[in-house]
C-alpha cells in the first residue's frame, strides 16, 4: 500500500471536540493542574480515553496556549506519562487554534454574541500581522488598540493605570470587543486570511459555560426585530454555528421554521453546527453534556474541516455514538492484487464503509478494479452478467494474477478460490452498459418482471410478497384438488343419473309393483284351490320328498361301505401280498421285502405277517356283512311302492295347479322389480348427496376466486401505499390485470354468435378481464347443452365452440393468470417512453432506492448516454441518500457524479504506457486514493503520474468539468 495518502480510507467519521480551553485560559479558568507541563498530560490522557481525534484549543483573542500544546506533543517522546502506542496516537491528533472574539450588537443586551475563530495550523505563523496586529478598538477614548497582546495591555492600563502588566492584559481582554465592521473588512480585503478561517458564531448568555446555545429562536418573529442587522451581518460572514441544540441545527439546514433558500436570504448560507466541551475545568474536558460529541467526517486537516462549510449535513453530526454504522459483515475493509511486480504488484486499497469513487483515464483499469472485486465475492453473478452482455471477462497473457477482498469482520473472499460453498457473501453489481441493457427491453412484459425483480430487493416487501404469494400458493393448490373433487363428483352423479336411467326411477317401479301385486291377487283366485287343497297337497308333497331322501341316504351308505371295502382290499394287497392264482402271477408285498432283507427270519414275524393278513379278511368281511343288512333291493321296492301311491294321491291336485304357471312368473317378476326399486331408491339418494356437495364444491371453489383475487389486490395496495414516491418526481403505481387473451374462456366461446349485448360481453374491459364477476360465474355455470352452449343459473347461455368440454371450462376459469402491472413516471415521463439513457437511469434509481438489503453496491460507469442535468437531478441525490445505508463503490468518468456526492474516498487508477511522456511508475496498473480534500499541487519531479498531485487535482484534471464541480459544490449551500 502506498504512502500517497497519511488518510488512506479518504474522509471518515471521526470526535472532533473545537471549544476546549486550557489552563492558564483568559476568562474563566477553574483548571486545578499545578503546571501546564501537568495539565498536557491530563489533557491528552482524557482525549485518548474519549478517543478525540482532533481538538480546537480555545482562548479568547490569544494563541499563546495553542503553541504550549504543540510544543508539548513535540516533546511528547520525553513524557513518561504515556506509553509508545499512546505517543504514537497523540502525535496524530490534529490540533488547531481557535480564538475566541466578542462581538456586542446594538440590541438584546442580554445576549453577547460571541464569534470564534478557527484557523489553519499552517497560517499561525501569520496570525500576529494578519490578525492580531490587523483589528484594533477604540474603547470610547479616542485612541484605538490593536487586538494583540501589547495592545490589550495597553487597554487594560487606559482603564486602570494602577494594573501591573499580566493585570492590565486580563483587564484588556475582558474589555475588548471586535466590531462586525472590522471582522468583515479583514475578510474582504484578505484572500489569504479568508482561506485559512472558518468563522464560527457561539450565542450564549454566559461567557464560556453556556451547553446548549439556542441560535434559532433569534430568527423566529424577526419582523419584531429580534434580530437586528448588527446580528444578522454577524450571521452573514460566519460559516459555522457554535451550538449542541438540534432545533439551531434544523433552523441552520433550512429543516425547521425557515426554508432553504429564506435562511440562506437571512444568514448568506445554510451552517453546519459544530459543539464541543467548552471545558473550563478538567473534569469537563472532551465531555460535552449528553455525551453530545461532535463527529465530523473529513480527512484531519484544515481542508477537511472546511468540507463542512460546503455539505453542513452530511459532514458533521452532533450525537453519542458514530454516525452511519453499518453491518460489519456488509462492509468491504480493503482490496488487495497479488500478482507479478510489473503488472499490479501486491496493490492493497483501503476503502471507506460510504462511497467510493474510482475514476482515471481509459483504458486505465478502472472497470478493471470493479469487475476483480464483484468477480471475487459472487462470481455466479458475474458470470450471469457477463454472459448477457457477451462479455467473456479480463485475462492477460503470459500473467498469472490473483485478488483478495477483504470484509471488515476480517472474513475474506479470493478470486482464486471459486467454490460455492465459500462464496456466502452478497453484492448488487451493475457492471457498465448493463442498465443499458435492461433499458432496451422495450416491452410491457419484460419491464413489469424487472421492476418486479426490483421489487424484491427490498427485504420487507419481499418478506410481506412471499407471505402473500405463498397464501395464494395455497389458495391455488386447494382450489385444484376442489376443483378435481368438483369433477369427480360430476363424473359420480352423471354416472348414477345413468344408472337410475336404465333401471328406472324409484316412483315408476313402485307404480309397476302395484300393477303387478294386483295381477298375483287376480290369478290365486282362477287357481280354484281351497286351503285345505292347498294342505293337503304340500302334505303329499312332503311324504313324497321324505320318501326320495330316505332311498338316498341309503345309496349313500352303501357306497361308502363299499369305498371302505376297496381301501382295506388295496391296502393289504400292498402289505402281505397277492398269492399265485390262475392268469396271475405272485406279488409280493411291503412286508415280504422287509423280510426279504434278512437271511434268517424268526418264526413268530413269519406269524405276525399271516396275522395282519388275517386282521384285513375280517374287516372287509365285516364291511360286506354291513352291506347286506342293508337290503338295498328290499328298500327300493317298499319306496317305489310308497311314491307310486303319493302319485295316485297328487294327480286331482296337479290338475288344479296347471293354470298356476303363469302366476309363478308374474311372482319371479314381482321380486325383481322389488329389487330394482331397491337399487333405484339407493341410487337416487346418492344422486341426491352428490348434487348437494356438488353445489358446495362449487362454492368453496368460488370463494377460493375471492380470497385469491382479494390477496393480489391487497399486494397491490401494499406497492401503491409504500412504493408510490421513489424519488425526485419519480413515481410507481401498480395495477392488478388479467389479460383476456389469457383467459381461456374467451377463446372457448363462439364470439361469432354472441350479440354485442350480450352477458359475456360484460365480462371484459377493453382487453383485460373484468375479475370481479368471475368467481360468480363460476358458481353460475351447470352444464354445456347438446347445442354447444354454456348452461348459467341465470337462464343465459355463452354459444362455444367445437368440442369444448364443461371440464375444460371449469380448470380455465380457475387457473392464475393475473399480472402485476407497474407503470413508472419521471415528470410525468412514462418509462416506456423515455429515451434509453433516462429509461436506465431511472431503472438505476429504482433499482437501488426500493432496495433495503445492506450489502455493498458495485456500479460502473451509469452516467453513460446521460446530460449533466440528469446525473446532478437524479443520480446524485440518490447516491447520497443510499451511501447512508450501504457502502458503494462506482466507477465514473462524470465530475458532478464524483464531487455533487461528496465521494468520501476516490480511488484513481491509472495504466502505464497510455500517455509516454508520463512519468514511469512502478506496476502497468497503478491505484492511489484518498479523500476530495487531500490536495496537494503537482509536482512533477515525484516518480509515478499518480503521485505528483492531489486527489482533487486529479478530480479536475481526470474528469471534465472538474473544477467547476467543486466550485458548484462550494456555491451549492450559499449566496452565489
Amino acid at each position: 500500500m502506498s504512502d500517497y495518502s497519511k488518510y488512506k480510507r479518504g474522509s471518515e467519521w471521526r470526535k472532533w471536540d473545537l471549544h476546549v480551553h486550557t489552563k492558564g485560559t483568559n476568562k474563566s479558568d477553574q483548571f486545578s493542574s499545578q503546571s501546564f507541563d501537568d495539565f498536557c498530560k491530563v489533557f491528552f490522557r482524557k482525549a485518548l480515553e474519549q478517543d478525540i481525534k482532533a481538538i480546537g484549543v480555545t482562548d479568547y483573542f490569544s494563541v499563546s496556549n495553542y503553541l504550549k500544546i504543540i510544543e508539548f506533543v513535540k516533546n511528547i517522546n520525553d513524557c513518561g506519562a504515556f506509553n509508545s502506542d499512546e505517543k504514537a496516537e497523540i502525535k496524530e491528533i490534529f490540533i488547531l487554534p481557535n480564538v475566541e472574539l466578542r462581538m456586542m450588537p446594538s440590541t438584546d443586551k442580554s445576549r453577547l454574541v460571541n464569534i470564534h475563530c478557527i484557523f489553519n495550523p499552517d497560517y499561525v505563523k501569520s496570525l500576529d500581522n494578519n490578525f492580531f496586529g490587523s483589528i484594533e478598538y477604540s474603547a470610547g477614548v479616542g485612541r484605538k488598540y490593536k487586538m494583540n497582546y501589547q495592545g490589550m495591555v495597553d487597554l487594560g492600563k487606559s482603564l486602570d493605570n494602577s494594573l501591573v502588566e499580566e493585570q492590565a492584559y486580563h483587564k484588556g481582554v475582558n474589555s475588548f470587543v471586535v466590531s462586525h465592521s472590522d471582522l468583515q473588512k479583514l475578510l474582504d480585503e484578505n484572500s489569504e486570511f479568508r482561506e485559512n478561517t472558518i468563522i464560527v458564531v457561539s450565542n450564549s448568555n454566559k461567557d464560556g459555560a453556556s451547553a446548549f446555545n439556542k441560535h434559532f429562536d433569534l430568527f423566529e418573529n424577526d419582523s419584531e426585530s429580534c434580530l437586528d442587522a448588527v446580528r444578522k451581518s454577524i450571521y452573514s460572514i460566519s460559516q459555522c454555528i457554535f451550538s449542541g441544540n438540534e432545533e439551531d441545527r434544523k433552523y441552520f439546514l433550512g429543516e425547521k421554521g425557515d426554508n432553504v433558500q429564506t435562511v440562506i436570504q437571512k444568514c448568506g448560507s445554510l451552517k453546519p453546527c459544530i459543539h464541543g466541551s467548552d471545558a473550563h475545568k478538567e473534569e469537563d474536558l472532551f465531555k460535552p453534556k449528553q455525551d453530545r460529541f461532535c463527529w465530523i467526517k473529513s480527512d484531519l486537516t484544515f481542508s477537511g474541516l472546511k468540507q463542512i462549510i460546503f455539505e453542513p449535513s452530511d459532514r458533521v453530526m452532533i450525537q453519542p455514538i458514530k454516525p452511519d454504522s453499518k453491518n460489519e459483515r456488509h462492509i468491504i475493509s480493503e482490496v488487495q492484487f497479488i500478482s507479478s511486480d510489473k503488472l499490479f504488484g501486491n496493490q492493497k486499497i483501503l476503502l471507506n464503509e460510504n462511497l467510493n469513487a474510482i475514476i482515471g483515464g481509459k483504458s486505465s483499469g478502472k472497470s478493471l478494479l470493479l469487475h476483480s472485486i464483484a468477480e471475487s465475492i459472487d462470481p455466479e453473478q458475474v458470470k450471469r452478467i457477463n454472459k448477457r452482455l457477451n462479455f467473456e471477462g479480463y485475462s492477460f497473457e503470459n500473467e498469472n494474477y490473483d485478488f483478495e477482498v477483504t470484509w471488515k469482520n476480517n472474513e475474506k473472499d479470493i478470486l482464486s478460490n471459486t467454490n460455492p460453498d465459500n462464496k456466502s457473501r452478497k453484492i448488487t453489481y451493475i457492471p457498465q452498459l448493463y442498465i443499458n441493457y435492461l433499458a432496451e427491453k422495450n416491452n410491457k412484459k419484460e419491464l413489469n418482471t424487472l421492476v418486479g425483480n426490483i421489487l424484491l430487493q427490498d427485504e420487507v416487501y419481499k418478506s410481506y410478497f412471499e407471505e402473500k404469494k405463498s397464501e395464494i400458493d395455497k389458495i391455488s393448490q386447494k382450489t385444484e384438488l376442489e376443483l378435481n373433487n368438483l369433477l369427480a363428483i360430476r363424473a359420480n352423479a352423471m354416472e348414477l343419473n345413468k344408472q337410475i336411467k336404465e333401471i328406472g326411477a324409484s316412483k315408476v317401479i313402485a307404480e309397476a309393483i302395484k300393477k303387478i301385486e294386483l295381477q298375483i291377487t287376480e290369478g290365486q283366485k282362477l287357481s280354484n284351490l281351497s286351503p285345505e287343497d292347498v294342505n293337503k297337497y304340500n302334505e303329499l308333497i312332503k311324504k313324497k320328498e321324505q320318501s326320495d331322501k330316505e332311498l338316498q341316504l341309503i345309496l349313500t351308505k352303501i357306497n361308502v361301505l363299499k369305498r371302505f371295502s376297496e381301501e382295506l382290499t388295496t391296502s393289504k394287497n400292498e402289505l402281505v401280498g397277492i398269492k399265485h392264482q390262475e392268469d396271475y402271477l405272485s406279488q409280493k408285498g411291503k412286508l415280504d421285502k422287509i423280510l426279504d432283507v434278512f437271511t434268517e427270519i424268526p418264526d413268530d414275524l413269519s406269524n405276525i405277517k399271516l396275522l395282519i393278513s388275517k386282521d384285513f379278511d375280517v374287516l372287509i368281511s365285516n364291511l360286506q356283512n354291513e352291506i347286506s343288512k342293508l337290503k338295498l333291493d328290499e328298500f327300493k321296492a317298499d319306496v317305489d311302492k310308497v311314491l307310486k301311491q303319493l302319485n295316485i294321491d297328487l294327480a286331482p291336485f296337479l290338475k288344479k295347479l296347471e293354470g298356476q304357471k303363469e302366476l309363478k312368473k308374474i311372482s319371479e317378476q314381482l321380486e325383481k322389480e322389488k329389487q330394482k326399486k331397491e337399487k333405484s331408491e339407493l341410487f337416487e339418494k346418492q344422486l341426491s348427496s352428490a348434487v348437494e356437495e356438488y353445489r358446495n364444491s362449487k362454492k368453496r371453489i368460488t370463494n377460493l376466486l375471492k380470497e385469491r383475487y382479494l390477496l393480489y389486490q391487497t399486494i397491490v395496495a401494499k406497492i401503491n401505499e409504500t412504493k408510490k414516491e421513489i424519488g425526485e418526481e419519480i413515481t410507481l403505481n401498480c395495477s392488478l390485470l388479467y389479460d383476456k387473451e389469457k383467459f381461456s374462456l374467451y377463446e372457448q366461446a363462439n364470439k361469432a354468435a354472441i350479440a354485442k349485448d350480450h352477458f359475456f360481453n360484460k365480462l371484459f374491459i377493453e382487453n383485460l378481464v373484468n375479475y370481479d364477476l368471475i368467481p360468480d360465474l363460476f358458481q353460475d355455470i351447470i352444464n354445456v347443452l347438446d347445442d354447444n352452449s354454456l348452461k348459467l343459473s341465470s337462464d343465459e347461455t355463452i354459444p362455444l365452440k367445437q368440442k369444448t368440454t364443461i371440464d375444460e371450462i371449469f380448470k380455465g376459469i380457475v387457473k392464475d393468470n393475473f399480472d402485476l402491472d407497474y407503470k413508472v413516471t419521471y415528470k410525468n415521463d412514462e418509462l416506456l417512453s423515455m429515451s434509453p439513457g433516462k429509461k436506465g437511469t431511472v431503472l438505476l434509481i429504482l433499482f437501488l432506492q426500493i432496495s433495503s438489503a445492506e450489502y455493498p453496491i458495485l456500479i460502473d460507469q451509469p452516467e453513460d448516454n446521460l446530460d449533466n442535468r440528469t446525473i446532478y437531478d437524479l443520480l446524485c441525490k440518490m447516491v447520497i441518500e443510499k451511501k447512508i445505508d450501504r457502502q458503494i463503490i462506482i466507477v465514473s468518468h462524470n465530475a458532478n457524479l464524483v464531487v455533487a456526492t461528496d465521494s468520501e474516498n476516490i480511488i484513481v487508477a491509472n495504466q502505464e504506457g497510455q500517455d509516454p511522456e508520463k512519468k514511469k511508475s512502478e506496476y502497468r496498473f497503478e491505484y492511489v486514493n484518498g479523500a476530495l480534500e487531500f490536495s496537494s499541487l503537482k509536482n512533477e519531479k515525484i516518480k509515478g503520474v499518480l503521485y505528483q498531485q492531489g486527489i482533487k487535482e486529479h478530480v479536475c484534471d481526470i474528469l471534465e468539468g472538474g473544477n467547476e464541480a467543486f466550485k458548484q459544490r462550494e456555491r451549492k449551500y450559499a449566496i452565489k
